[in-house]
């Protein structure tokens, strides 16, 4: 099963697919330099039209937009992140949200790890040597959360 992860942002939007076993696919950042906010969510929503046409994968699934430290940054990722959802939604693909603490808690051991401790562990997951962007690395992090989290939920049934 391939899986799109998708780390939204109203600047940068992160990307990673994977196939379930943690086999890396591609990732990446669409870097967003539309003068207007309507123009970026438009360029968002044709981005991951295109990558979900590329890559026909059987989830979408997002890192959920946290409010509770930057109501107004939260507002604007909320917006990007409604871009990439409708976008996912208009093919029929089933989407999924992960709190990202779960994901960094899942991953490192830790809920409260850094940006750095994440993308060390997703690189090791995948075996990747190259570096990674941040918003990449959060995108993958999110899809190898969620392939992890449909093997162990169809390996214990009930």
């Amino acid at each position: 099963m391939r899986i799109l992860g998708i780390d939204p942002g109203s600047q940068v939007t992160g990307y990673g697919v994977i196939e379930s076993r943690e086999i890396p696919v591609a990732w990446g950042v669409i870097r967003l330099k539309e003068k207007t906010l309507a123009e970026r969510l438009l360029r968002i929503h044709r981005e991951i039209l295109t990558l979900i046409e590329k890559f026909d994968p059987a989830a979408v699934a997002f890192e959920e937009v946290i409010p509770e430290t930057f109501p107004r940054a939260a507002l604007k990722l909320g917006q990007a992140q409604g871009a990439a959802i409708i976008a996912a939604a208009s093919t029929g693909k089933s989407i999924f949200f992960y709190h990202p603490l779960e994901v960094k808690k899942a991953l490192t051991g830790y809920g409260n790890a850094s940006k750095e401790q994440l993308r060390y562990m997703v690189k090791t997951l995948l075996g990747l040597k190259e570096d990674l962007p941040t918003d990449a690395s959060d995108a993958l992090a999110v899809a190898i959360f969620h392939a992890q989290k449909m093997r162990f939920t169809h390996a214990c049934p009930g």
